[in-house]
Order: C-alpha cells, then structure tokens, then sequence
C-alpha cells in the first residue's frame, strides 16, 4: 500500500526564527546550535544578527549569519554576510547560497531576539 505524501509546511516571506519555532523538528537544538553561530560572529565582528531561509524545509530551515558595521565614510550602516548554515546538520553551506536574496527572509533576529 503507497503512503501518503505529507505537503511541505510553506514558510513566509518575512518569517524569523519566532515565526518559526512552533514547526521546527528539535526547536530547542536549533536555537541552540543558531546561537553558538551567532556568538561566533559577534566575536569575531562585534555584532550578528541571523535571517532564516524562506524556500527549505520549515521544520529545519537554513539560516543565515550577518553582521552590520558603519561605513566610516558615509556614516550609513552596512550589513555583511558572514556565512550560511543547514538547519538540520548546521554545517556551512557553500558561498552561492548567500548570493541568491530570495532564498532568506528581509527580516532578521538579533542574539537578543533570538535568545528570548
């Protein structure tokens, strides 16, 4: 007898991590494992912040790591990617994954956020 498909869960647009904890596989190991992430990059360039990616599986979405500093010359803030993740094994993805804008959600979550 042939088992039935479940549908994937669709992500939003503009999902975050808080959006998404509800459908997540193991939501406590994910935050965990995004937050070692984030500390990393914090570290490393005193600021992260992490976007989730919107066309994965929802109950492991990859995500994305950034940083934002001020552009000493015009004084604007400037995001900078520092690396993507699998949401399920958490091992960095290859760079044109972060190339591609519509593979992450525009909103981001800071540690602070994230941590909550």
């Amino acid at each position: 007898m042939a088992t039935k498909r479940v549908p994937p869960t669709p992500i939003a647009a503009d999902a975050t991590i808080a959006d998404m904890v509800e459908t997540l596989d193991k939501p406590v190991e994910y935050v965990r494992r995004v937050l070692e992430k984030l500390e990393r990059c914090k570290r490393a360039h005193g600021d992260a912040q992490v976007r989730i990616g919107v066309r994965g599986r929802a109950e492991a979405p990859n995500y994305l790591i950034e940083y934002v500093r001020e552009d000493k010359k015009t004084q604007e803030r400037v995001t900078y990617q520092d690396a993507a993740y699998s949401g399920s094994t958490h091992r960095e993805l290859a760079p044109h994954h972060i190339a591609e804008a519509r593979n992450w959600s525009p909103e981001e979550m800071n540690i602070t956020a994230v941590s909550a």
